[in-house]
C-alpha cells in the first residue's frame, strides 16, 4: 500500500526542548489519518517539517514517496493552519483566487474551483465579505475552501473544527468523507475526539514528543468490550458468582459493575444470578473503551510514570 506520509525517527529539537523524539509514523494513501496529542505535545512541529516550514533536528519525513525538504513533495497538498493569518481587506472570493495563483492553478481552472469550494463551505452568498468582517466560524470556512482549492492528493488539517457549530462538524465531516471516497489523503490534527473516533481510519496519539499508540481502534485499546450493569442490592456473593461467568475480574465500583462475558448469551446468566440473590437489575448496556476514554488513560498514565 503506498505511504502518502511517512517518517522515521524524526527529532526535532529547540534548544535544550525536544519537541519531538524518535517519531516513526507511516500514513496510508487513502486515508483518514488522526493525529492527537494534548497542548504542546509536538503536533503543530511535526506539521512543520512535512511542510518544510522547520528542519528536522534528525531523521527524516517524506510526502508521497519525495522528501519533505523538496518543493514537489508539496506540490498537491492542501493545508489549513490552526491560527489563519492573511490580508483583512480582502474579500473571501479574492482570499481564493489569490491562494489559487500561489498553488499555480491555471487561469481558466481558477474561477470554477473558487465557486466549487465556496458552494462546499456554504459561503457562496458571503463571497463579496471582507475577510476582516468575517466571524470565527464563517473564517474557518473560508480557510477549510482554501485548503480544497485543486483537489489536493493530501489534505492537511490543524484543528478545522476551531469555530464551528453542530451544523458545521457535520458538514466537515461529509465532506472529508466524500474526499476520501474520491481517494484524498486526509491527516487530521484535533482535539475533537469524539468527531476524530468518527471520522477517522486510524489515529497515533503523540505526547511529550513520543508516539504512545497508533492503529485503528481495536490496535489500540486492551480494553475489550464488557457489559456494564448498574445493581441495585450488589453484594459479595452476587460479585463471586457472576465472576464465573467472566473472563477478567469484575471491576466494581458502588452498584456498578464491569463483567467480561464469554459471549453475549452469558447474559442470561447474569440476569439468573441477580433474581437469585436478590439483586435488581436497573441498567445493562454492552460497551467499548471510547477513544476519548483511550486518550486520557495513556496521557494520564504517562504523566504518572514521569512524575
Amino acid at each position: 500500500m503506498q505511504l502518502a506520509i511517512h517518517s522515521e525517527k524524526l527529532v526535532k529539537n529547540y534548544g535544550n526542548v525536544r519537541a519531538l523524539d524518535q517519531v516513526s509514523l507511516s500514513v496510508y494513501k487513502g486515508e483518514i489519518f488522526g493525529f492527537l496529542g494534548p497542548n504542546g505535545a509536538g503536533k503543530s512541529t511535526f506539521v512543520k517539517i512535512l511542510l518544510n516550514l522547520t528542519a528536522p533536528s534528525g531523521g527524516k519525513a517524506t510526502i508521497f514517496g519525495e522528501s519533505s525538504r523538496q518543493i514537489l513533495s508539496r506540490k498537491s497538498v492542501g493545508f489549513l493552519p490552526e491560527n489563519i493569518r492573511t490580508y483583512q481587506f480582502l474579500a473571501v472570493d479574492e482570499f481564493l483566487r489569490f491562494h489559487g495563483e500561489l498553488s499555480e492553478l491555471s487561469r481558466k481552472s481558477i474561477k470554477g474551483e473558487v465557486d466549487r469550494c465556496l458552494a462546499i463551505v456554504g459561503l457562496t452568498k458571503d463571497r463579496k465579505k471582507r475577510i476582516g468582517t468575517l466571524s470565527k466560524g464563517m473564517l474557518q470556512r473560508a480557510g477549510i475552501a482554501q485548503a480544497i482549492l485543486g483537489n489536493p492528493e493530501l489534505l492537511i488539517l490543524d484543528e478545522p473544527t476551531s469555530g464551528l457549530d453542530p451544523i458545521g462538524f457535520t458538514e466537515l465531516r461529509n465532506m472529508l468523507l466524500d474526499m476520501k471516497l474520491q481517494g484524498t489523503t486526509i491527516f487530521l490534527n484535533s482535539h475533537l475526539l469524539s468527531e476524530v473516533e468518527r471520522t477517522c481510519d486510524r489515529v497515533a496519539i503523540l505526547h511529550k514528543g513520543r508516539i504512545l499508540k497508533s492503529g485503528n481502534r481495536a490496535d489500540l485499546s486492551d480494553k475489550e468490550k464488557h457489559l456494564e450493569i448498574i445493581v441495585e442490592g450488589l453484594n459479595d456473593t452476587m460479585v463471586r458468582a457472576i465472576n464465573l461467568v467472566s473472563k477478567k475480574p469484575l471491576e466494581v465500583a458502588e452498584n456498578k459493575v464491569r463483567v467480561y462475558p464469554e459471549n453475549e448469551e452469558d447474559t442470561f446468566a447474569i440476569h439468573r444470578i441477580l433474581a437469585e440473590h436478590g439483586g435488581k437489575l436497573l441498567g445493562l448496556s454492552w460497551k467499548a473503551e471510547s477513544l476519548e476514554e483511550l486518550f486520557y488513560r495513556l496521557v494520564k498514565h504517562e504523566n504518572l510514570d514521569n512524575n
